[in-house]
């Protein structure tokens, strides 16, 4: 197979977000730059890649789990780690950007594999798989998925992330961790506009009134089963589920059906990859203080869709 130097996969100007160590119950903040990322000083605390997931561990409750997706899918754990970059979705841009950064550790929310389990067996002749593989390969980058035990974290890490950044913080309940009602309630054009703002979200689907008033919403980021989505609307009855993916034949027509039959509960889906990525920027905020001296850095793997 004749392979293209994957730096030339990308473009010249690099978007990436530093999030420096914060104050333990800081808000958020990111700083987007526009220019070539500069590789990472020498960090000054020296830890392996087993001693950054341990302490990743020590924080989640009731674990380590006995089955898990959270597995290191690339690198060792015994190799010293230089950086820490978090994102979404561990694309070959990120790992590009990564080893600019000077960073040899990924941690991911997602699968870099294309598959939730990330087996590997169907993929052995797959040309973007052995690109991906050689590359971390190359640059001797450890890859660890972060995702069952983010969403075991209490707070729930992505929905703890998306609240901040669309300033509802204060707003989450630790006793129903999906569902947040709002003070003041907002007409469903004005959550569209700032779902979309906060979250760097270009374009939306929703199923409902733009006119519709509402007050609670569920919360359903990433991709979340159906039969629990629809469980929600019976149980909560909230006026918007607040969604990231769902299959159309399922949700989406449950809704529908329920709008046309005098029901209240509205539909906006944000797509899959925007509506964690919050999450993992947050992710990066909330490691830095427990290690400090480690460059932390979030780099955001976007959305994988053009909008035409």
């Amino acid at each position: 197979m004749n392979k293209t130097d994957p730096r030339n996969l990308l473009p010249r100007r690099e978007f990436f977000t530093r999030v420096t160590a914060l104050a333990a119950g800081s808000l958020l903040t990111t700083q987007p730059t526009i220019s070539t990322p500069q590789p990472a000083r020498r960090p000054t605390l020296t830890l392996t890649v087993k001693q950054v997931i341990d302490t990743i561990l020590n924080e989640i409750p009731g674990a380590p789990f006995a089955k898990t997706v959270d597995q290191l899918r690339a690198g060792s754990l015994h190799q010293p780690v230089s950086g820490i970059v978090t994102t979404m979705f561990p694309t070959l841009e990120v790992i590009e950007k990564t080893v600019r950064l000077g960073a040899n550790l990924i941690i991911a929310h997602e699968t870099p594999f294309y598959n939730n389990e990330d087996q590997t067996d169907w993929l052995q002749q797959d040309d973007a798989y052995r690109y991906k593989v050689d590359l971390l390969t190359k640059h001797k980058i450890a890859l660890w998925r972060f995702h069952d035990y983010w969403h075991a974290h209490k707070p729930d890490g992505i929905i703890m992330g998306n609240l901040m950044k669309l300033g509802w913080g204060e707003l989450y309940d630790a006793d129903q961790s999906r569902l947040v009602t709002l003070p003041k309630p907002m007409r469903l054009d004005a959550i569209v506009s700032l779902v979309k703002q906060k979250l760097d979200i270009p374009w939306v689907r929703v199923v409902g009134h733009e006119q519709q008033v509402c007050s609670r919403i569920y919360l359903a980021f990433g991709y979340m089963d159906s039969k629990q989505q629809i469980k929600a609307i019976q149980t909560y009855k909230p006026d918007l589920i607040l969604s990231g993916e769902t299959r159309e034949w399922e949700t989406v027509e449950r809704v529908r059906d329920g709008l046309l039959m005098g029901e209240k509960t509205s539909l906006l889906v944000v797509s899959h990859a925007l509506s964690e990525e919050a999450g993992m920027a947050y992710a990066a905020q909330w490691l830095a203080p427990k290690l400090t001296g480690m460059r932390i850095s979030h780099i955001a793997s976007g959305s994988p869709f053009r909008y035409l």
